[in-house]
């Protein structure tokens, strides 16, 4: 972060004369020197870079290409190479005309920055419970909802799930078990905006309409000094999620796609039709016998699906930033007619003005999602006479000796209880949720170490 705010000293800064030679009282002829800057790493080139005459204000800027054009006095000039987020580097020109330069990430002193209430500090000065947790140590794999990106990586934080359908409640704890009329439900706080602890709609996860490959970081804050800011509403601890931001740069267009299987994995160990007839027999019951042969796990199961499509860009100069992305989740349950679709969009751009002493960040997040949930704790749709029951209770309890479709391919409908694929066919339980989140967070520096910032949005 040091690295960072010397080089917004040193942008933009005027070209000056040629120093005069002292000896001769005549102005010493320049010498012009050129050349391009790229990533080290990607080689890319880096548009904005400062390149400036050590010890003095000489200097200027790459183009978007990268390549920049400097007069320097004489042989012995060093120039010194800057760019945010880079570590910076010094080069003395002796003969050449042409000098070419790689600038490697300053990604060591970067992770050392922890986001907190009030803004963000160095790790090493930080006094409260607070774990940060950056995007390359994020959990791997099919990710559907953002808490599973921490998931087992924050000590005393859990997170665990009571459903495994699409788009259920993540019950998430810090640091055990909270009040009675506070719940156990941490603060969210997206990109500086605390949001609603309750959720968006029935058995819904609040955190759906958030794109998991949108978050750059999540920090916990857990005690009482770190949740200060946000009084009360931090009883439970406080969990901060910023997203994604644009980088000063060349235009870089991401494109991934995934797609992931599920089973169940343990179905329940029932009787076949066979091993039903004689049981009923050997138990002295009467047995009703349809002649079928059905593993009502199977009919009301499947192989499931989820499908992961994600693009976005991002990009800028010094002084504006930008980043936008969309993404399309299509997750099945392997219950029949449960299915969670979420599209999401969002743009965000960072503009410095007033020789960088104001900053304005302009976020906008947009969300559709549609969830259709089975009859899974419905009051019908029990297989046998006076037995009410979830789909799941209904198909355990079926008598096997049931056929699940007639001649016609229609659920069998039989009077000596409830067909579960007729409850599925019947039952209908959709939820679509559209949110919309935008915040504006300018910020004025009035001093080098004092800086006024105003957060304000809609949600």
């Amino acid at each position: 972060m040091l690295v960072a705010c010397l080089l917004l000293a040193t942008a933009s800064l005027p070209l000056q004369a040629a120093a005069p030679d002292m000896r001769s009282g005549k102005p010493s002829a320049d010498i012009t020197v050129s050349g391009r800057v790229t990533d080290a790493v990607t080689n890319e080139a880096l548009a904005g870079c400062t390149v400036v005459l050590k010890g003095t204000q000489r200097g200027t800027t790459t183009d978007a290409n990268g390549t920049y054009k400097l007069s320097v006095p004489n042989e012995n000039a060093t120039l010194v190479f800057g760019f945010i987020g880079f570590n910076s580097q010094e080069v003395a020109v002796g003969n050449r005309s042409t000098i070419n330069v790689a600038l490697s990430a300053s990604a060591s002193d970067l992770a050392q920055v922890v986001v907190v209430g009030y803004g963000s500090t160095a790790k090493r000065d930080v006094t409260g419970a607070v774990t940060s947790i950056k995007s390359t140590e994020f959990n791997r794999g099919i990710i559907n909802s953002p808490e599973q990106l921490i998931q087992g990586k924050v000590a005393g934080v859990n997170v665990t799930s009571a459903s495994g359908e699409p788009g259920s409640q993540q019950r998430i704890t810090v640091r055990g078990p909270g009040g009675v009329r506070t719940g156990s439900t941490p603060l969210f706080v997206l990109d500086g905006l605390a949001l609603d602890n309750s959720s968006t709609g029935g058995a819904t996860n609040p955190l759906t309409f958030l794109n998991p490959q949108d978050i750059e970081s999540i920090d916990v804050l857990k005690d009482a000094s770190a949740t200060a800011i946000y009084g009360s509403r931090g009883a439970n601890g406080v969990i901060l999620i910023t997203t994604k931001k644009g980088k000063a740069g060349a235009t870089t267009l991401n494109l991934s796609a995934s797609m992931a299987i599920s089973n169940i994995s343990r179905p329940l160990a029932l009787f076949s039709a066979d091993e039903y007839r004689k049981q009923v027999v050997a138990v002295g019951g009467v047995l009703d016998d349809l002649g079928g042969n059905t593993d009502w796990q199977k009919e009301i199961s499947r192989t499931a699906y989820t499908k992961n499509y994600n693009l976005s860009f991002g990009g800028g100069s010094e002084k504006t930033t930008y980043y936008g992305s969309v993404g399309v989740q299509n997750q099945e349950g392997i219950l029949k007619n449960s299915n969670l679709n979420r599209y999401t969009g969002r743009i965000n751009v960072s503009q410095k003005l007033l020789d960088d002493r104001i900053t304005l960040d302009v976020n906008l997040n947009a969300a559709y999602t549609a969830n259709q949930r089975p009859p899974i704790d419905n009051s019908s749709g029990g297989s046998a006479p006076g037995s009410p029951g979830s789909l799941v209770g209904g198909a355990i309890s079926a008598n096997p000796t049931y056929p699940a479709y007639d001649t016609d391919g229609n659920p069998y409908k039989y009077q000596g209880g409830t067909n579960p694929l007729i409850t599925l066919a019947l039952q209908k339980d959709i939820t679509t949720t559209n949110r919309i989140i935008a915040n504006v967070s300018p910020s004025f520096k009035i001093t080098k170490d004092l800086v006024y910032k105003l957060s304000t949005g809609q949600k």
